[in-house]
């Protein structure tokens, strides 16, 4: 089928099915009637040619699923980085051992530890922020002994 050059044709429709196309095509991103007729039609094709209307019908709902899918996974990625957050926050107070932690010491840290989960991609260690916490000095070679 060419999509370089299309064809004029007249068609009869009820006019309560032009009205739902005209007011289906612009919520469904489409630019206009014309091709939301023409999409219409390439589905309907389909779904006749394969002989098995289940099997079409399974392709067109794993496109579905895969966009729902890719949306949830999105939210779970947002909200492991926030737990992530939390969770480094939790490890600095509780290195640093500090008693009555004032609103600016927690706005400043929380700032460090989202800058810290977006450095590492969430992979946190205790070790390291105890490190930090306590002015010492993290080195590589700590870090390489560790994975051995």
């Amino acid at each position: 089928m060419s999509e370089d050059k299309k064809t004029k044709v007249g068609i009869w429709m009820h006019p309560d099915m032009v009205k739902q196309v005209d007011s289906a095509y612009p919520l469904n991103e489409i630019s206009s009637r014309s091709e939301f007729v023409c999409n219409a039609v390439d589905f309907y094709l389909g779904f006749l040619q394969t002989g098995n209307s289940t099997a079409y019908m399974h392709k067109t709902t794993l496109s579905f699923l895969e966009d729902q899918l890719a949306r949830l996974e999105a939210r779970i990625c947002r909200q492991l980085f926030r737990m992530c957050v939390e969770q480094s926050m939790i490890a600095n107070v509780s290195a640093c051992q500090i008693n009555g932690v004032t609103e600016d010491t927690m706005k400043a840290l929380r700032k460090k530890c989202v800058k810290d989960v977006k450095q590492t991609i969430g992979n946190i260690r205790y070790d390291k922020i105890y490190s930090f916490q306590n002015d010492e000095i993290w080195s590589e070679e700590d870090e390489n002994e560790s994975e051995n």
